[in-house]
C-alpha cells in the first residue's frame, strides 16, 4: 500500500505539474567558478515576479516564490547560486549540486499569475497565494 501510495504522489506530479500553468523557464548547470557548484540558464520569465519550482524527472523538489514585488526570478535564482540570504539558499543549492553531480537534470519551471484578483476593495497577491497550496498539492520533498 505505501509503495503504491508514492507510485500516485510521483505519477500525479509528473502528469499536473506543467498544467498549472507553470513553464520551462531554464535550468541548472554545474559550474566550477562558484562557490556553491551551481550557475543557471533561464530563456523565459527571467524578469518577472513568479512562483517558481526546481523539478528532475518531473517531479518538483522545490516550490518558492520571488517574495518581493520587484524581486524578478533572475534575482532570485541568484541568491541560490551564490548561497546568500539565508540557509535555505544554500541548502537548497547543495540539493541541486547534488544531484548535477548524479548526472540528473535540475529543470526550473515558473509561474506568472496572469489574471488580477479582488477580494471586496483588495488586490490579492496570487504569487504569495499560490505557493503554500503548490506546496500542500504537490508535497515537495525539498520544502520544509
Amino acid at each position: 500500500m505505501f509503495l503504491k501510495h508514492l507510485w500516485y504522489v510521483k505519477k500525479e506530479n509528473m502528469n499536473n505539474f506543467p498544467t498549472h500553468g507553470f513553464l520551462l523557464a531554464g535550468q541548472w548547470v554545474k559550474s566550477a567558478t562558484v562557490k556553491s557548484g551551481v550557475t543557471y540558464k533561464l530563456t523565459a520569465l527571467a524578469s518577472q515576479r513568479v512562483v517558481y519550482s526546481f523539478v528532475v524527472d518531473g517531479v518538483p523538489k522545490y516550490i518558492g516564490i520571488c517574495e518581493k514585488d520587484t524581486t524578478p526570478l533572475k534575482d532570485r535564482i541568484q541568491r541560490y547560486k551564490a548561497q546568500v540570504g539565508g540557509s535555505t539558499n544554500e541548502r537548497i543549492s547543495n540539493n541541486i549540486k547534488q544531484l548535477l553531480d548524479q548526472g540528473k537534470i535540475v529543470e526550473i519551471y515558473a509561474l506568472k499569475p496572469s489574471q488580477k484578483v479582488n477580494f471586496v476593495d483588495l488586490q490579492v497577491d496570487l504569487v504569495k497565494g499560490l505557493e503554500n497550496p503548490l506546496i500542500a498539492r504537490f508535497k515537495p520533498e525539498w520544502n520544509r
